[in-house]
């Protein structure tokens, strides 16, 4: 049996011998990550009514219970609620929880307990997800062969001319994006030149002797008049002394046509052919550029921007170059558009290159270089099972904390205040990072063999992200974090990191839920949020820093249930009459795991909430060793930093099961 180290009366009750040794590693290649999945229930667990039909006949036939749960929350590590940075969130001074984010903790994880619905934009954000793999090779990962042929089946054909010889074209176009004044609609009105214009380019070389050093990761649109040139990210090995000059770029071109020529041939594979041009290369050694001389001009080849395919580009989070819609630096608008483009186009009022793909009808899809970021074909919401996502059945969240348009919440969510309260000095936080659904190997279920990404054909989602309990995880903003935050600023970029004055751990809280004609099985429904089906150390996750440990709070209720006496009795011996009793929530318990059995969800139900309960324990979070399972796999965070192999070579998340093992 493991032992561990420093577990105390904790570890006696467990059967656990403690003061010995700590957690073992993890098994080597295992992916680690402070966050897991809640499986989504196999089916899901109608409310008791149906939609609108006798939502009120049920309330006035069974909603008979009203009252109040009073809270104690103690915090187990330290907490952040955002909104006063760098102070807590604190409207008159002092800091609180605030009724809305108690609300949001706890309907979660009341969708949760009760098997309810996985709908869009409510429970997760259904949007695409965006992504570029330009190569794979050999040295490459394995995983990005399989996405670098996604990508080059949309960006790239290969063409056979008329003397048999393989040609390679790409797919995205040249363009302009451009606003017209009168509507606001998008449109791309394509160059007139059907050709590549492959002459349309300076060297690197010369382009700095004229405008200046470029940085290696410089992507924007560099005005000289009515010359644009497309600066795309990358531009050079990150080393000038590869930047070729004429004669130079002339027999570099000349070894590339040889290597094409072969391979054209048939005499190298199309992996011996892009090893070979990675063997030569220097880097990027061209800069292009377009023209405003070649907006085609006919306003009937115009081609307008969905909004769909608007809203899909400004939903894509993870861009790292130019935003076409706001680089106030690549964008032709104000006086100089006026004076370069004003008389020929009076009706455009931004105007930006740009490259986009299209179906042969509208645009699906633009950039700003040629190789730009594309979205995945399918939508997140694809990856849910559409009986989980149906608007035309009501869930026990629907029914208890309200539907839009429909009936009012019946529950009512009061701030936190403290009791006592303690604040850690005020620091910089590594940085506050949002969910990174583009990372599918750990948001999408994964069997054996080949990743499963956003488009493979049985692409499921992996269901509710938690984040585990981790009392040990340092919070402070380490050197490359600040000098990459230092970078974005002096860019006038938004910051990645901020200043914060976490609320220190041992600090407690009260609050109050209020309830109003619930009926017993509902209450049941509610109270199971916090029995857990008899979770034995169970601890919830609010506010901000979840991934590096913040936000674990212990929360102890009471419940009390508004009886006969309201309406019979003003005063009581003290005073005004109290109409609540404190009562056990069992026989509410059982009203719900009754329900439960009439819908022949039991099984269902208990493999949700062994998941639910396992991610929920604190038991494991004080354990020496924890970290290594549950900390965050370091990718890029600037060129200095090591990345982390597991994450390099996206290995998959196990389990929720599978992490909890090693407590036992």
């Amino acid at each position: 049996m493991a032992t561990f180290k420093g577990f105390g009366a904790l570890g006696k009750t467990l059967g656990l011998q403690t003061d010995e040794k700590k957690l073992p590693p993890p098994p080597k290649g295992q992916a680690s990550a402070p966050y897991n999945f809640v499986s989504l229930p196999a089916k899901m667990l109608p409310a008791p009514f149906e939609l609108e039909k006798n939502f009120r006949d049920y309330v006035q036939k069974y909603g008979k219970l009203s009252g109040e749960i009073l809270l104690t929350i103690e915090t187990l590590t330290p907490i952040f609620i955002g909104g006063n940075e760098p102070k807590n969130f604190a409207p008159v001074d002092v800091p609180i929880i605030p009724g809305s984010s108690l609300r949001g903790m706890f309907k979660n994880i009341f969708k949760i307990v009760t098997c309810g619905t996985f709908r869009g934009q409510q429970d997760f954000n259904d949007e695409h997800i965006y992504f570029r793999c330009l190569m794979s090779t050999r040295q490459m990962p394995a995983w990005t062969k399989d996405l670098h042929d996604r990508y080059e089946k949309r960006m790239v054909r290969t063409v056979v001319d008329d003397d048999g010889k393989k040609r390679l074209v790409k797919n995205a176009r040249p363009g302009f994006l451009i606003r017209r004044k009168q509507d606001g609609k998008y449109f791309i009105a394509p160059s007139k030149f059907t050709s590549d214009r492959k002459d349309d380019y300076i060297l690197m070389k010369d382009f700095q002797a004229l405008y200046g050093d470029v940085k290696f990761k410089d992507s924007r649109i560099h005005w000289v008049e009515s010359v644009a040139y497309c600066l795309t990210g990358n531009q050079w090995a990150n080393n000038s002394q590869n930047l070729l000059d004429a004669a130079a770029y002339k027999a570099y071109k000349e070894s590339v046509k040889e290597i094409n020529d072969k391979w054209k041939a048939g005499l190298l594979t199309d992996e011996q052919h892009q090893q070979a041009i990675n063997d030569i290369s220097k880097g990027k050694q061209i800069v292009r550029y377009t023209k405003l001389e070649y907006i085609d001009p006919c306003r009937g080849n115009w081609l307008e921007v969905p909004d769909e395919v608007q809203r899909s580009y400004r939903d894509d989070r993870n861009r790292g170059g130019v935003d076409l819609f706001k680089d106030k630096k690549s964008i032709l608008q104000g006086e100089r558009r006026e004076r370069l483009i004003g008389e020929d186009f009076p009706e455009i009022d931004t105007l930006i290159p740009c490259h986009f793909l299209t179906d042969g009808e509208k645009v699906t899809a633009f950039g700003h270089g040629q190789c730009f970021r594309i979205p995945y074909e399918h939508r997140i919401g694809e990856a849910v099972p559409k009986s989980l996502q149906s608007d035309e059945v009501v869930d026990f969240a629907d029914a208890v904390f309200g539907r839009e348009k429909h009936w009012a919440s019946r529950i009512y969510f009061e701030d936190a205040t403290p009791e006592n309260f303690s604040e850690l000095k005020t620091n910089a936080a590594h940085a506050l990072m949002q969910p990174n659904p583009t990372s599918y190997q750990l948001y999408l279920k994964q069997g054996k063999g080949v990743l499963n990404d956003w488009d493979a054909d049985n692409a499921r989602i992996r269901g509710y992200k938690l984040y585990w309990h981790n009392a040990y995880r340092d919070w402070h903003a380490n050197q490359s974090e600040l000098k990459l935050n230092q970078e974005r600023i002096r860019k006038n970029l938004e910051p990645l990191i901020e200043d914060i004055t976490p609320i220190d751990k041992g600090s407690t809280f009260t609050a109050k839920i209020r309830f109003k004609n619930l009926s017993a099985v509902e209450l049941g429904a509610l109270m199971m949020i916090f029995n857990l089906n008899d979770a034995k150390n169970p601890a919830y996750k609010i506010g901000k820093g979840k991934p590096f440990g913040f936000g674990s709070v212990r929360i102890t209720p009471r419940l009390y249930v508004e009886d006969d006496s309201t309406y019979a009795q003003l005063f009581g011996a003290d005073g005004w009459q109290n109409p609540y009793r404190e009562k056990n929530s069992a026989e509410y318990l059982d009203e719900f795991k009754d329900h439960l059995k009439r819908r022949d969800m039991m099984k269902t139900w208990k493999k949700v909430m062994d998941e639910l309960t396992k991610i929920l324990d604190w038991t494991p979070a004080e354990l020496d060793g924890w970290n290594d399972y549950v900390k965050q796999m370091r990718g890029n965070v600037s060129a200095k930093d090591e990345v982390d192999e597991r994450f390099k070579q996206r290995a998959p998340l196990p389990p929720i099961k599978t992490i909890f093992e090693v407590v036992k």
